[in-house]
């Protein structure tokens, strides 16, 4: 990203490397704010049950529209796993939103759930609907971490650099 020879570096050269690391460091720093404030929302039974989650994946909150009480409560559980699930991949969505760029990603590679768009059959078992929730927090923390490390390796990497320029204008000047 920034490979040069310092004996051969011009100042705008390295005006023009300062800026890039500087927008660097703040895209990384304000997709880290932003990832905080993910929340994903969802909603099963024709709107009647909706869903909140935080960017983790875990639930923030459920609400009942007072008909969906009608149902039975096979039937309504179902609608709040619906629910959550949808929730959890809005969430996932746009956590892959606020990470695509700062990684040089396309929107969607990040956080990839193959099971994403499909809703799953109410008969069927827990395990074949989908990544777990606490799989799903696992990846966005791995996500997190992999941010940071980006950012301490970013962060070292700009010292070192501006040492060896500092060095240079030094011997230049």
């Amino acid at each position: 990203m920034f490979d040069f020879d310092p004996a051969t570096v011009r100042p705008e050269e390295i005006d023009r490397i300062i800026r890039q690391a500087d927008r660097s460091l703040r895209d990384l720093t304000d997709a880290m704010e932003r990832l905080g404030e993910v929340t994903g929302e969802g909603d099963a039974a024709g709107g009647m049950v909706r869903a909140v989650v935080d960017g983790e994946g875990m639930i923030q909150g459920v609400r009942f529209d007072p008909r969906v009480m009608r149902q039975d409560s096979e039937t309504l559980a179902e609608a709040v796993v619906d629910a959550v699930r949808a929730a959890q991949g809005d969430a996932r969505r746009k956590t892959a939103e606020v990470l695509g760029p700062v990684l040089g990603e396309s929107p969607g590679d990040s956080l990839r759930n193959p099971s994403d768009g499909v809703r799953a059959e109410p008969s069927r078992g827990a395990e074949e609907q989908g990544a777990r929730p606490t799989d799903r927090a696992s990846d966005i923390e791995r996500t997190r971490q992999r941010l940071e490390r980006i950012q301490d390796s970013f962060l070292e990497s700009m010292e070192g650099r501006m040492a060896g320029l500092e060095r240079f204008r030094r011997r230049s000047g």
